[in-house]
């Protein structure tokens, strides 16, 4: 959806100071690929100079970290370890997915795990195991953090909680759970910036193209010493990717009731706040309520979701302060 003139010039205004958080340019696209999503999800409910600054230094900051190459490397070949036991579609849908695609999404997934497990050492004096080895959907699935060890341990022991980490890109504005609500006690939605040229650029930076496809290209004759370097300057260089996580909170699920608070444009409804399942009973509810059609309703940030029933929550509805992290890690 376009930006309104007048909210364009507002993000402007700050979006200096969270591109030198996020140690990203804050180029002309940087407001509308980054700052906008803060508000789509519903995180800051008036934007101001108070209320950005709060979640600046209470919510964004406590809950970034930082993720370096071995980082990468580490979610690389665990991900290449692992992805042939995830099934080769969409949960929910009919999409087939490429290997190499599903290996790239998996690698995004087990880099939003590794910045948990770093929170967990980091914050709480807590190391973890991540469930990263080769084995079926079904064995990898019933918890993302298995077996802990506080500081003063020195065994490593089942956690007393099933955790779910569920992964966005940094525009993600829904922690979506699908059909899977009752499968754990904690979701926790972390967002994950690498671009979409993260798998590409880390072999670029591992010589792959230059020393053996593009190589092998020039010695076959299919392509110039010329062509091979300007093929390679049209890569980005992995050490330009801002490779970064965001905690941006979890959820408890107790009640699976639909709450939301929408807006109504003409003859659709937007859908800016959201909490619960979503069935078809409650989008012809929505739809009677608001006096639209069921297929005009749409969610900020994503329009439809693939399929119902699905249980959602926007972003800015989600626990993420310390003292309650706290209460759940106690529970660990």
């Amino acid at each position: 959806m376009a930006i309104k003139k007048k909210d364009a010039e507002l993000y402007k205004k700050y979006s200096p100071k969270l591109a030198e958080v996020l140690r990203l340019p804050n180029d002309e696209k940087f407001f509308d690929h980054y700052f906008s999503k803060i508000i789509a999800g519903d995180e800051i409910k008036e934007l101001n100079d108070k209320s950005f600054d709060d979640w600046l230094e209470n919510r964004l900051k406590p809950n970034l970290i930082f993720l370096d190459k071995k980082d990468y490397l580490i979610s690389t070949i665990e991900a290449l370890e692992t992805y042939k036991g995830i099934a080769g579609t969409d949960f929910g849908t009919s999409r087939v997915r490429d290997e190499a695609q599903l290996w790239a999404d998996k690698i995004r997934g087990y880099l939003a795990e590794q910045a948990f497990k770093k929170i967990l050492l980091n914050n709480f004096n807590i190391e973890c195991h991540l469930p990263h080895q080769a084995g079926t959907a079904k064995e990898n699935m019933p918890s993302d953090i298995p077996l802990i060890k506080h500081e003063n341990e020195k065994e490593f022991k089942k956690a007393k909680l099933k955790i779910s980490i569920k992964q966005t890109k940094w525009n993600g504005v829904w922690l979506d759970v699908g059909q899977q609500y009752n499968h754990s006690d904690i979701y926790i939605q972390i967002k994950v910036n690498t671009g979409t040229e993260h798998l590409v650029s880390y072999l670029k930076e591992l010589n792959f193209f230059n020393e053996i496809l593009l190589k092998k290209g020039i010695e076959e004759s299919v392509i110039t010493e010329q062509k091979k370097d300007k093929i390679l300057s049209r890569i980005k260089n992995f050490g330009d990717i801002s490779l970064f996580a965001y905690v941006a909170g979890f959820r408890e699920i107790k009640d699976l009731s639909f709450k939301c608070t929408g807006k109504k444009l003409i003859k659709n409804l937007l859908v800016n706040s959201a909490e619960g399942l979503i069935t078809d009973e409650v989008l012809n509810r929505l739809a009677k309520d608001y006096k639209v059609n069921k297929g005009q309703i749409n969610f900020a940030g994503i329009g439809k979701f693939s399929t119902y029933p699905r249980y959602v929550t926007n972003t800015g509805r989600l626990k993420y302060r310390k003292e309650d992290w706290k209460k759940i890690i106690d529970k660990l």
